[in-house]
């Protein structure tokens, strides 16, 4: 009875470490890593606080982005640009500022 408790045990253990390390590697899978966590690519990280302000869509930004710059695309901030407040999206290696209101390219950098 108890070799039984303890196999069942053990393959409980095993079973839950699977589950969680199968969770933790595989269910990241297509997310990025960023300040410790993982998010969908070309979501909005900072600067929610400005969507209000805005009449282009995030994903028409991300959209703009990735036709003027190829790779893979990462996370996206809301944050002014001089007098205009830009969506500052994340493509490969470079930064790629979108107007938030009339979805024009108004800078490319490259990432820091």
């Amino acid at each position: 009875m108890k070799r039984w408790l303890l196999l069942a045990t053990l393959a409980a253990a095993a079973a839950l470490t699977l589950v969680f390390t199968t969770g933790a590697v595989g269910g990241a899978r297509g997310l990025i890593f960023d300040d410790g966590a993982h998010y969908q690519p070309g979501s909005l990280d900072d600067g929610k606080d400005l969507l209000p302000e805005t009449t282009l869509s995030l994903s028409e930004a991300d959209a703009t982005a990735q036709r003027v710059v190829q790779g893979d695309l990462g996370q996206v901030d809301l944050e002014h640009f001089g007098d205009r407040i830009v969506y500052s999206v994340d493509v490969g290696a470079q930064e790629v500022r979108v107007d938030a209101n009339t979805g024009i390219v108004v800078d490319i950098r490259p990432r820091d």
